[in-house]
């Protein structure tokens, strides 16, 4: 963190440090500011303005990320703003069914989503990567998670553009959303 800044903390961020941000990862890797596994967060009440975690919420059980969001807000000052970016259990599932229902030309030209396997792997379940997912998520079960917590959400994060994202891609979602 930088002295004399507001506490931005970065939660899960793996191979993406934001600058500005304290990056804090379960792994000791280049950037990672605290190398902790969380929940819980070992900073203190309403300490913080701004949580960031990107493609991380997947990887904890529904339990562990109920948990976390709950820190989170206790660690939030009222007004503080959480992002949270996940896959898009939604967009994969239609992009799926749409596509194991085209023709077999147009199936293999276009998404590459027609087998199950390749889905499990890289999205569902995530099997590529040592932490895989736990679970999964859309706009509006993410908007819950975060609603039971206390959180009021305030929009929906762009997953082209927005600068945090470690990569611009169709099959991730998020949802900013503020303390009271």
């Amino acid at each position: 963190m930088v002295v004399g800044t507001a506490l931005k903390l970065n939660l899960g961020c793996g191979d993406y440090p934001l600058t500005g941000f304290v990056n804090v990862d379960a792994t000791a890797i280049r950037g990672v500011d605290a190398v902790i596994s969380v929940p819980p967060l070992p900073w203190p009440d309403k300490s913080a303005d701004e949580i960031y975690c990107g493609h991380f919420l997947e990887h904890l059980s529904f339990a562990q990320a109920g948990e976390l969001l709950s820190e989170c807000f206790r660690v939030l000052q009222p007004g503080g703003k959480i992002g949270v970016v996940v896959p898009d259990f939604h967009e994969v599932a239609r992009r799926y069914l749409m596509e194991a229902d085209a023709p077999f030309e147009w199936q293999y030209h276009v998404h590459d989503l027609t087998d199950l396997d390749e889905l499990n792997h890289f999205i569902l379940f995530s099997t590529c990567q040592p932490s895989h997912h736990l679970w999964a998520y859309d706009l509006s079960t993410l908007g819950r998670a975060l609603e039971r917590v206390g959180f009021e959400v305030t929009g929906e994060i762009d997953r082209f553009s927005d600068p945090r994202l470690s990569t611009p891609r169709w099959y991730q979602c998020g949802l900013e959303a503020r303390k009271p």
